[in-house]
């Protein structure tokens, strides 16, 4: 009854030990997304996939085929095509790739990244928008318009959006001071007229040199800026930090760096006004720290929310998991997925679905199994059901180490 016990309460401890412990984290926000493209070349993704129209033709487009989804939901895409990609390689007698998790992990933060930019901008489009939301009544260019702000020609040379974002921030509680003194209506953007905003603006001026292309920023550096420039004090991200704002971290608020651009001038008026009425002081951002926070505010999206454990536990009967993946040892086909260490990093789990897709292609179709695709959040879903019965299966394989513990004790 004692040794009973004894083994009761170390199994309960190891369990609360294994729920405490923190995962493998392969899943940090990338510090440059765009090291991907090295993967990309290296591995021969670009002999078969162009990006922006740019590599090869037999697979589609992966900018247009990544757009808005996450890290789990392109592990699943990535899954959900093998089948086809392992046959086209086979027929051409390409050689797959394999990958190591951090190959993987920048690939895909590759992949998600291509997004982030906007198609160039519409110059004459800009050009009625600066007359349509009153741009033109303070701000000249080529010597044409008012002169209550400086004139726009300094910035036809740098290239981005994030540029004229970050100026319009810094000095946006003059121009609402201007704005109010002479009567002028808050100009508002939407989607991507901020990208042909700039485009008017650069194909105004031409004869300004060679231009000079902001960074992109640095997801990374973006974060701690965002906490020590103090945004977290009236904002949170997925329910960390404060309720003054909105949550920056959930729901589609954003897509492109230029609707970002857009919505942070939009909202900048209200912004200010909570800031002074809460005693904040106005921050100013110089550098590359605008483009880096907002780097930061795209890769936010970029990791899943926890999944549906219920939806999760439907799936793994619906989709066959549970043919190869359950049951007794002498029965599975595939490995026990409660104990793989893949499970804890949707990066791991990535690398490993593409590694191992071959040999189980093989397998399912031995079996005559059909192959399992996975869309919308189905794969997020899954992993939080397969996640969920890590600690059942940790206390069980204690128990068992125990009871062999027993009896090796009771032999002598």
């Amino acid at each position: 009854m004692k040794r009973t016990s004894v083994a009761f309460v170390t199994g309960w401890f190891w369990l609360l030990v294994w729920c405490g412990r923190a995962s493998p984290q392969a899943t940090l926000v990338p510090g440059n997304p765009i090291d991907g493209r090295k993967v990309f070349a290296a591995k021969g993704c670009v002999s078969c996939h162009s990006v922006w129209g740019s590599g090869g033709t037999l697979g589609p487009d992966l900018a247009k085929a990544a757009s808005g989804k996450s890290l789990l939901q392109l592990a699943g895409l990535l899954w959900s095509h093998s089948p086809r990609m392992i046959e086209v390689m086979k027929q051409r007698d390409i050689p797959r790739p394999t990958f190591q998790p951090e190959e993987m992990a920048n690939l895909i933060a590759y992949l998600y990244y291509l997004n982030y930019f906007d198609e160039p901008g519409n110059a004459l489009e800009g050009e009625r928008l600066f007359f349509l939301k009153g741009c033109v009544r303070c701000h000249s260019l080529s010597g044409k318009g008012g002169a209550v702000g400086p004139a726009l020609d300094k910035y036809a040379g740098q290239m981005s959006p994030i540029s004229l974002a970050q100026a319009m921030w810094n000095h946006g509680p003059r121009m609402t001071a201007k704005r109010l003194e002479k009567w002028i209506a808050m100009p508002l953007f939407a989607g991507r007229e901020m990208g042909d905003l700039m485009a008017y603006i650069r194909s105004a001026t031409p004869d300004r040199g060679r231009p000079s292309y902001m960074a992109p920023g640095n997801p990374q550096e973006g974060e701690k800026l965002f906490r020590q420039k103090g945004c977290i004090k009236c904002h949170s991200v997925r329910g960390a930090g404060g309720k003054v704002g909105p949550d920056l971290g959930r729901g589609a608020i954003y897509r492109s760096v230029t609707e970002m651009a857009g919505n942070l001038w939009n909202h900048g008026p209200r912004m200010w006004d909570r800031m002074m009425a809460l005693g904040l002081p106005f921050i100013e951002f110089s550098g590359t720290e605008m483009a880096d926070i907002i780097a930061y505010l795209y890769f936010v999206r970029y990791f899943d929310e926890p999944g549906d454990v219920r939806k999760g536990n439907f799936l793994f009967t619906q989709k066959g998991c549970s043919q190869c993946h359950a049951g007794a040892q002498a029965q599975r086909v595939g490995p026990d997925l409660a104990t793989s260490e893949a499970i804890d990093s949707p990066i791991h789990l990535a690398a490993a679905m593409w590694n191992h897709a071959p040999v189980m292609e093989q397998r399912l179709r031995e079996k005559g199994l059909p192959w399992p695709k996975f869309e919308g959040n189905e794969m997020r879903d899954l992993i939080a059901y397969i996640q969920s019965l890590k600690p059942r299966a940790a206390l069980l394989n204690r128990s068992r180490t125990e009871r062999a513990v027993e009896r090796q004790m009771e032999a002598r």
